[in-house]
């Protein structure tokens, strides 16, 4: 695996809405591989490639990161901000930000009330989002000038390897599912399943680019590649942990948007056995990924989740394990490769 396009990817910023930058570099690498590919109205970016068989498959991978929004600019110059996408507030005090301007990007830093003068009672709380604020190191007068209510802000947080196969970085939610969707075309030339390649837009605001693609395909069965979150870690459960870093590929039974066919799930794990790839089953009682809105399409689509487990996710240091996205991109290639028996 070419770890550093996967960093390269990370390190492009693209909220949900302004996938543009993340786009751009997509498809220039499908170019390369020569897979031309279409943007739909939404921002999704689609490409085919056709396989020897009769079947066709959707591969889909979200392109956006969560972010925030400025909404306030203050007489003082701070800026307050929305959540764009599900971030938990505890993960983003004393953070370093970049803010999207029309003149281009500047640098930011969260802050909130010095500890030294808080109340007691606020000492031992969580800090609610509309606490914090957005230091952008200048005046009232400049903030105004510079930054717009509107703008994109991004979490910033370089690419790094840690530990035994560890890696470290902001948009591992999902840069990683489009890097093991990049890696499955690069090696499948020839599938057998006909392929369509949707990198989707805005699905960390409600799965919406992900169900307007699926509307204008035709495919037998889809797989939505993305992160889910692992919490093995202290102070949760083994029970609670829903999947394990190092473990494999996550196949998902069940999440909030989606039950798998029992077909679906039972070609996916066979062909996990049959070809050594590492994996584990995805039981989650909330959340829910593209797979949710492809399934309903059209007159509904065999669909499922395939995850790389990931710590701290919606964070700007969500943690992955080389390992697991290995064994997702085995997959990938096997499902291409080998075809679904349930497919007839």
């Amino acid at each position: 695996m070419d770890l550093n396009n996967l960093e390269k990817l990370t390190q492009l910023n693209g909220v949900s809405g302004r996938e543009d930058a993340v786009r751009a570099e997509i498809a220039a690498q499908l170019q390369a591989l020569g897979l031309p590919a279409h943007t739909d109205a939404l921002g999704n970016l689609i490409a085919y490639r056709k396989g020897t068989g009769p079947h066709k498959i959707i591969l889909c991978a979200h392109m956006d990161e969560v972010g925030l929004m400025v909404k306030y600019i203050s007489p003082d110059g701070f800026l307050s901000f929305i959540t764009v996408g599900g971030i938990d507030p505890r993960t983003l005090l004393a953070q370093r930000v970049t803010v999207h301007t029309a003149s281009g990007p500047i640098t930011g830093v969260i802050g909130t009330k010095p500890a030294h003068i808080t109340q007691e009672a606020e000492r031992g709380k969580a800090v609610p989002l509309s606490d914090l604020f957005i230091d952008v190191g200048l005046s009232g007068q400049e903030a105004a000038q510079t930054v717009a209510l509107g703008d994109f802000v991004t979490l910033e947080r370089p690419f790094v390897r840690f530990g035994n196969g560890r890696l470290c970085s902001k948009a591992f939610d999902n840069r990683v599912g489009c890097f093991c969707l990049l890696e499955a075309l690069k090696r499948v030339e020839k599938p057998l399943l006909s392929v369509h390649a949707v990198f989707s837009v805005q699905e960390e605001v409600g799965l919406r680019g992900a169900g307007t693609a699926a509307f204008g395909l035709e495919a037998d069965a889809a797989l939505a590649i993305d992160t889910t979150g692992a919490a093995d870690i202290p102070l949760c459960r083994p029970q609670d942990y829903l999947v394990r870093l190092g473990g494999g590929v996550a196949v998902s039974a069940i999440d909030a948007a989606t039950i798998t066919p029992k077909w679906l799930f039972d070609d996916l794990t066979d062909l996990c056995r049959k070809e050594n790839i590492r994996h584990q089953v995805r039981i989650a009682p909330r959340g829910g990924n593209d797979a949710g809105a492809i399934h309903r399409s059209r007159t509904g689509i065999a669909s499922c989740a395939l995850s790389i487990p990931t710590r701290n996710i919606h964070s700007n240091v969500e943690v992955t394990d080389e390992k697991d996205i290995q064994a997702a991109t085995d997959l990938l290639c096997a499902v291409l490769e080998k075809g679904l028996k349930g497919l007839k």
